[in-house]
């Protein structure tokens, strides 16, 4: 034999993984991802696919009404003079002070309440899905109610944050 091939023996077949067809240099190149613009990537119907928002907002709902309650139980119960105030003298200014402070932290739990009552209603506003296009009168009217209801819930809510606020910062008379 005379030629290239007498002196060198053939090559060996590639390995399976690394199999091209037959007449391309290098292996298909998978299509490009298309871009989506960041306005598009922020929207509220892009972003309502990735994160649970309805779930978030039902939680600050849930965790804002649970806090509303224990202010609520912390006012009545600090609020009041203790039983034994009635029969004997109390600690000098001993009793007026915790009250005060059990008071304060009821206006804070109770502010904070009312912060993830708004928070959920927000949430709900702003992330929920629209109704669909062929959506019944029915389905329209039900979609429109819970709309309104979040709004008035998220609307008392700041009112009263605004009113507890503008209750605590006022001076006490001496």
């Amino acid at each position: 034999m005379s030629g290239p091939n007498a002196t060198m023996p053939p090559a060996p077949p590639p390995p399976p993984a690394t199999w091209m067809p037959p007449g391309s240099a290098y292996p298909p190149m998978a299509p490009a991802a298309p871009s989506v613009p960041l306005s598009q990537r922020l929207a509220p119907d892009h972003l309502g696919a990735k994160i649970p928002w309805a779930f978030l907002a039902f939680l600050a709902q849930s965790v804002g009404l649970l806090l509303i309650f224990v202010g609520g139980l912390l006012a009545v119960t600090a609020g009041v003079f203790p039983p034994n105030c009635y029969n004997s003298t109390c600690g000098a200014g001993g009793t007026e002070m915790n009250i005060a402070y059990g008071i304060m932290a009821a206006r804070l739990l109770i502010l904070l309440g009312l912060f993830g009552l708004a928070t959920g209603a927000g949430l709900h506003l702003q992330f929920r899905p629209s109704p669909a296009s062929g959506a019944t009168p029915e389905e329209t009217r039900v979609y429109l109610a819970r709309r309104r209801g979040e709004f008035a819930l998220l609307l008392i809510s700041v009112l009263l944050v605004v009113l507890i606020v503008y209750w605590s910062v006022q001076v006490p008379p001496v």
